[in-house]
């Protein structure tokens, strides 16, 4: 009997120190820790989504608000220089009929008046008036408002306005948008997220709570690699989606600068247009009839 209680005891001893070395089994982990990584991944995955989400729509509202602008300001310049050039066709036309008839019979100032006559007509290649229309035409290639109106397009290819909507648009591959919106996307392949979520996972193979859960390892291992793999993670996706918002405010920026200056620069051109259009026509005048026209700046007030 002695004999069977030490046996017993010695087999009862054995078992503790086998089952103390044993691994955890999942019947044993905590669940509730287990539940709560998971919790707290989507947490952290609805708060981040939902900035990202609100910063995309930022973006957008900023670029709207600078394209409604630019094109309104451009279809107001487009307007003030048709209005003025009707006025300055009628003017002129009605000129040059009083001029013939004034002048008619008298063959010295023919060839003069048949040179007015040409150089007032809108329709005539390369006159002063075809000149200043043509410059101010939106739809003239290489005109000065066809430039200015083709930077301001988003869909004419790599304009300013085209690269800057690029830029923001998500679904532009590997657009400065594009990337930010795959960074936070838990189903994009290797994303900071999908890395975050796969290891926030308990029935991701090897994740650190898949391997706890399993039993492969302690329950503070599993804090520390989760711990580590949460802060390089997370860590990764704001150092990338802060500088891919850094390089769309500098896109913004730039574009509205540069279009800014090439608005500024085409209204210089246009209104020298129009000042050498109405020169050569006034001094063309002066020379039928002695006196020719004035006038003031029409885009820029001095």
């Amino acid at each position: 009997m002695r004999f069977m209680r030490k046996w017993l005891l010695m087999v009862c001893g054995l078992l503790l120190a086998v089952s103390s070395m044993m691994p955890l089994t999942a019947h044993a982990a905590d669940q509730k820790w287990i539940n709560q990584v998971w919790n707290d991944y989507k947490a952290y995955n609805k708060k981040t989504v939902n900035a990202y989400n609100n910063y995309q729509k930022q973006i957008d509202k900023q670029y709207k608000q600078f394209y409604d602008a630019s094109h309104a300001s451009l279809d107001q310049l487009e307007k003030t220089l048709l209005d003025d050039q009707k006025l300055w066709n009628e003017k002129l036309e009605a000129d040059l009929e009083q001029l013939k008839a004034k002048y008619e019979g008298n063959r010295d100032i023919q060839d003069k008046l048949r040179e007015y006559a040409r150089e007032i007509n809108p329709t005539s290649m390369r006159s002063s008036m075809w000149k200043y229309v043509s410059e101010a035409k939106r739809h003239y290639m290489s005109s000065t408002l066809w430039k200015l109106d083709k930077e301001m397009s988003d869909t004419y290819l790599n304009s300013m306005m085209w690269t800057y909507k690029k830029t923001i648009t998500p679904t532009y591959l590997n657009s400065a948008a594009w990337k930010m919106s795959k960074n936070v996307n838990e189903n994009y392949l290797n994303s900071p997220m999908w890395k975050l979520k796969n290891g926030s996972n308990a029935h991701y193979l090897n994740s650190p709570i898949w391997k706890y859960k399993k039993g492969q390892i302690s329950k503070s291992a599993a804090k520390s690699q989760y711990s580590k793999l949460f802060k390089t993670q997370t860590a990764a996706l704001s150092k990338s989606n802060a500088a891919l918002k850094q390089q769309i405010t500098a896109m913004a920026s730039g574009t509205e600068k540069k279009l800014g200056e090439l608005y500024a620069d085409s209204v210089k051109s246009l209104e020298a247009q129009r000042e050498e259009t109405l020169s050569r026509i006034s001094k063309l005048r002066a020379e039928i009839t002695g006196e020719g026209f004035t006038w003031e700046p029409l885009l820029i007030k001095e």
